[in-house]
């Protein structure tokens, strides 16, 4: 039974795999934008019209998840859908 898996394990690690990715390329992008590292409150996916770091609609959201997902190489429609944006 140690060399079995379940067959949506997998799936479940390539989608936290993905989600790092994403997150380390909006951490990058928030890091540019307001000078500061984000802290435990701030939005990875935030209004770029804003001065301060203001959770992002969900159009800009989903644009700015999808050209992470792209930067990274990762498959965004199930990063879409786990984020229930797809």
């Amino acid at each position: 039974m140690g060399a079995c898996r379940r067959v949506g394990s997998r799936y479940g690690d390539d989608i936290g795999v993905a989600m790092l990715k994403i997150a380390r390329v909006r951490y990058e992008i928030f890091r540019t934008r307001f000078g500061r590292d984000p802290g435990p409150d701030d939005p990875l996916f935030f209004d770029s019209m804003r001065d301060q770091p203001v959770v992002a609609g969900e159009a800009e959201m989903w644009s700015q998840v999808m050209d992470a997902a792209v930067a990274t190489r990762s498959d965004y429609l199930s990063v879409m859908k786990f984020l229930g944006l797809g």
